[in-house]
């Protein structure tokens, strides 16, 4: 699997390795019990810090979606736990209120955001 980062973004490379391995989970690639890269694999693989790739897999823990184990090895959770999904639905909910929040803010209509919301769920096949 290739993450490619893109340094002159806005968005810092920590989020956008979180991302992507995000991406990778959402389409499958990367299931229940798959190790990760360790972290200075990972960082070399994507040409960043150390501190990068940890940030990034501390981020996806805290979400439950990997368990960091003794000497920085990482594993995808998938969520066969129902604290684990009961924890996802309130994060993305969370985050989902956040967006509309911003929306309304924005002006977006109910239509736009719909619009924008099928276009993604379409460009993820999901």
């Amino acid at each position: 699997m290739n993450f490619t980062l893109d340094t002159s973004s806005k968005i810092p490379l920590y989020q956008q390795l979180t991302q992507q391995l995000i991406l990778e989970m959402a389409k499958g690639n990367l299931q229940n019990g798959d190790q990760l890269p360790s972290i200075r694999n990972m960082a070399m693989q994507t040409k960043v810090n150390l501190h990068t790739v940890h940030k990034s897999y501390r981020e996806l823990q805290r979400k439950g979606l990997i368990a960091l184990k003794p000497k920085t090895k990482a594993f995808i959770l998938t969520g066969h736990s129902t604290s684990i999904k009961d924890n996802k639905l309130y994060q993305i909910s969370f985050n989902l209120e956040q967006i509309l929040m911003e929306a309304y803010v924005m002006g977006l209509s109910k239509e736009q955001l719909q619009q924008i919301f099928n276009r993604i769920l379409q460009k993820y096949s999901i």
